[in-house]
């Protein structure tokens, strides 16, 4: 198994191990960036997202380690969303395993057919790759497909084993959690938020912060045992509640800071600056490109502005 380096940015609860994952999930996780888990079913097996692109050898090994002694193949690659560190290994995936089936929300068809966002997707992914000196050739979407749509509670069978599929918007709107059954470990959007350990949350709310909070307030409703966060891994049992109320007040807090920043007259670029002082640290660089999370921030930014424009014309 090819274990990717502990950059030491995430913060682990005391005597905590976050990757410490309960079979038959397995964590394959190639480099830095999303986490990538398979799960392993009698009958069918899945794949949780992919990671970035300059990590698909490391993953695509590790996704071998498990499944060739089982004798087992890539059934299914479950998306939980479109953005290039969740899915930028896919096109490896497919030309790895050509049969399997990709899963993931309506919406994802049409960004996967858009140009201007498989342009972004290989210039993160490149990008990515320069930081952390991944080895891995050019950065390609060619072959990006969904082959099928999920709706919301559609499940994908894989024996003893079923996923279930929730729409999780807020973050993207193709955004989605997946409760794995009868097990009740949900794996998470990042609509609600990326966990970076205790007490420290990045929020990255690109399509509404209303949707954002229906989404925290559903996912914590649902009762899972445990619960999966973008980019971290596997929380504590003890802090289930918790993280969903961590995750609440913290993305009203940033809103607020955004807020008060526009009312104040501050330029989108002079918000950012702001916003870097609270969020951006040097340790993140080894987790997330700051260009990835520069871009994440302007439209942040613009998102609020935009909701505050709807709110005022609602008055």
């Amino acid at each position: 198994m090819i274990i990717p380096k502990d950059n030491g940015y995430y913060e682990n609860f005391q005597g905590y191990d976050r990757f410490d994952v309960p079979e038959p999930i397995y964590r394959v996780t190639g480099g830095q960036g999303g986490e990538s888990y398979l799960i392993v079913g009698s009958e069918k097996t899945a794949l949780f997202d992919c990671g970035m692109a300059c990590w698909n050898r490391e993953l695509i090994s590790n996704i071998h380690e498990i499944l060739d002694p089982l004798g087992k193949t890539l059934d299914y690659v479950l998306m939980s969303h479109t953005h290039y560190d969740h899915i930028g290994a896919l096109p490896y995936l497919i030309k790895e395993w050509p049969e399997v089936k990709v899963c993931g929300a309506e919406k994802a068809v049409k960004v996967f057919t858009s140009e201007p966002a498989l342009k972004t997707m290989r210039e993160l992914g490149d990008n990515a790759a320069d930081l952390y000196g991944a080895d891995s050739g050019p950065v390609t979407t060619d072959g990006l497909r969904i082959d099928i749509v999920l709706k919301d509670g559609d499940v994908t069978d894989l024996g003893d084993i079923r996923a279930v599929f929730y729409e999780a918007k807020g973050h993207t709107d193709c955004s989605a959690s997946y409760m794995i059954e009868p097990m009740k470990v949900l794996f998470l959007s990042e609509s609600v938020g990326q966990y970076e350990g205790p007490g420290r949350m990045d929020i990255s709310v690109l399509k509404s912060f209303r949707q954002s909070f229906e989404t925290a307030e559903r996912m914590s409703a649902m009762g899972a045992k445990r619960i999966v966060s973008m980019h971290y891994g596997f929380i504590p049992e003890y802090y289930n509640d918790k993280y969903f109320e961590e995750y609440i007040n913290e993305a009203k807090w940033e809103r607020e800071l955004i807020v008060k920043c526009i009312k104040k007259g501050f330029s989108d670029d002079e918000i950012s600056d702001i916003h870097d002082i609270f969020y951006w640290e040097e340790g993140l660089r080894a987790a997330h490109p700051y260009d990835a999370y520069h871009l994440n921030t302007m439209i942040t930014i613009k998102l609020v502005r935009k909701e505050m424009e709807e709110e005022d014309g609602k008055l």
